[in-house]
């Protein structure tokens, strides 16, 4: 079964702040940051000279072509990486799924970013007690290819952090990974700031058409915004609505333009976050 350390989204981490929410959650500098590929998370096994892939779901694949063979003179450990299609950029994710029924995948025309390794004893056990700089040592020598390992860049200040995120997503890529350095892997939903995630998030401006009533802790409530672009693109978005927001009655919404953020457009809005009303624009603009 595949092992996941679950990572910390810092723009959801400011945000919650902004509101005088988990407060003694701080990001610690330096840090070590490395670029996130828009690919597919997968842990790759080799013990004794054999490779197991596996997806972040636990179900195991091949690799048919030799986009794998950075592996080839990789020593035994579990390496995780992203699969990934082209050069991993914003929008590629679409382009490295797997074939066939998950009893029997394959992977075809894709290539491997490798950011980290864990001992298999370790791995196993679901804990290690082996800092993420040491586990990097090991992993610059472990064989593997190195062009298919993640660089890492050291940041001072959140200045620097900034600097190097409009850097990457300047080239067409996601965002950042950050580590602290003495950060030790462990299979665990809980998140901490020792791994976040860090995305300069887009924009856009979309007409809310109608809304729908909140289930479950929101019941009677409302639910989500339906919104539409210019393009005829429809999403809805929950995320970021505040209590205030969903105890307002749906038209106080509908008619009104709509901010939000988003990570990327597939056949819809990607990861859609409610940011405000825009009171400045109307439908036509």
């Amino acid at each position: 079964m595949s092992k996941i350390c679950k990572s910390l989204d810092l723009n959801k981490l400011y945000e919650q702040q902004a509101k005088g929410k988990l407060l003694k959650k701080v990001l610690k500098f330096p840090l070590i940051a490395q670029i996130k590929y828009d690919g597919n998370y997968v842990v790759v096994r080799i013990e004794n000279g054999r490779k197991v892939f596996s997806t972040s779901g636990s179900h195991n694949y091949v690799h048919t072509d030799d986009g794998a063979s950075c592996f080839d003179d990789a020593i035994d450990g579990v390496y995780l990486a992203e699969r990934i299609a082209g050069e991993g950029k914003l929008g590629d994710r679409v382009r490295c799924n797997l074939r066939g029924p998950k009893s029997a995948q394959t992977s075809t025309g894709h290539g491997y970013r490798v950011f980290d390794m864990v001992d298999l004893e370790d791995y196993d056990k679901g804990s290690t007690t082996i800092t993420f700089l040491s586990r990097y040592t090991g992993l610059r020598q472990s064989s593997v290819a190195e062009s298919s390992i993640v660089e890492c860049k050291q940041i001072s200040n959140k200045e620097e952090l900034d600097d190097y995120l409009r850097e990457v997503v300047n080239n067409g890529y996601e965002g950042l990974m950050l580590y602290q350095p003495d950060f030790k892997w462990r299979d665990t939903k809980s998140r901490t700031i020792d791994l976040a995630k860090y995305k300069k998030r887009r924009t856009a401006d979309l007409l809310c058409i109608s809304t729908t009533e909140g289930e479950g802790k929101y019941e009677g409530l409302l639910g989500s915004l339906v919104l539409r672009d210019s393009a005829g693109i429809v999403c809805s978005v929950g995320s970021g609505l505040s209590d205030y927001d969903r105890n307002c009655p749906g038209c106080h919404f509908v008619g009104k333009i709509i901010e939000i953020e988003y990570e990327q457009i597939i056949d819809s809005y990607i990861q859609p976050t409610f940011i405000r009303i825009r009171e400045d624009k109307e439908e036509e603009d």
